[in-house]
């Protein structure tokens, strides 16, 4: 099998503050350090949730997989875009 060349992607992530999802997105994001080359954090203290952006520079396997990882936790919805 062989691996798909490597794409820039868009990772766009929100999550509920209040719950306090945001050590557990941060762990997930410490093991794809390798791949995000860009990252934007912003509150909405009104709303008490957060956005955050991610450009990553990965496989689509990888995207998928740090998708996935992010949209299993609890209160956190992920939307990818492959370019």
């Amino acid at each position: 099998m062989t691996q798909s060349s490597p794409r820039i992607g868009l990772v766009g992530v929100t999550f509920d503050a209040a719950t306090g999802s945001l050590g557990t997105i941060e762990s997930v994001l410490a093991a794809f350090a390798d791949v995000v080359v860009a990252r934007m954090s912003l509150p909405q203290c009104a709303a008490d949730t957060g956005l955050l952006t991610l450009v990553v520079n990965a496989s689509t396997d990888q995207i998928g997989a740090l998708a996935g990882r992010l949209g299993m936790l609890e209160s956190v919805r992920v939307k990818s875009l492959v370019m």
